[in-house]
């Protein structure tokens, strides 16, 4: 698709998204670039919708630094340290997404998630699905994907 086209496309889910919640939303603002470009077209459209930055602990300095440059963005906190998160539902090894495989692998080797980390179900993602990260389902240490929903969502 064009870009353009992206960016009508994106611009009319915003307005609908907007209207659906009555102007009560926010940007979950990352500092990074596809968050920043989500929130510059956000704000050509809605110019006082605030924005959300989570400050994990994680972020880099030059990050946080880039996050105050803009105006109206409110700097939370998670209530979890992550420390605390990796202690209780594992480390996000490799990817968010392989991690979240293994969690799930580990919890039932039935599920198409574990037949697709074994490489039982192909898949087109490169570099996965191919059984190369199979081996994580017995490693000696918790694994999951859990570390932004505690300490973001």
């Amino acid at each position: 698709m064009p870009l353009e086209a992206k960016i009508v496309k994106t611009e009319l889910r915003i307005r609908e998204f907007y209207d659906h919640f009555k102007g009560e939303v926010y940007v979950s603002f990352s500092g990074g670039k596809d968050s920043t470009v989500l929130l510059d077209i956000a704000r050509n459209l809605y110019p006082d919708i605030p924005a959300v930055f989570f400050d994990t602990g994680l972020e880099y300095p030059e990050l946080k630094e880039f996050v105050r440059t803009f105006d109206n963005v409110e700097v939370r906190r998670p209530n979890r340290s992550f420390r605390e998160v990796i202690e209780e539902f594992g480390y996000p090894v490799i990817s968010k997404r392989i991690a979240g495989y293994v969690y799930t692998a580990r919890r039932d080797p039935n599920s198409v998630r574990a037949k697709t980390l074994r490489g039982e179900i192909p898949t087109k993602t490169f570099g996965f699905g191919d059984g190369k990260w199979a081996y994580l389902v017995d490693a000696p240490f918790k694994i999951s994907d859990y570390c932004c929903d505690v300490m973001k969502k």
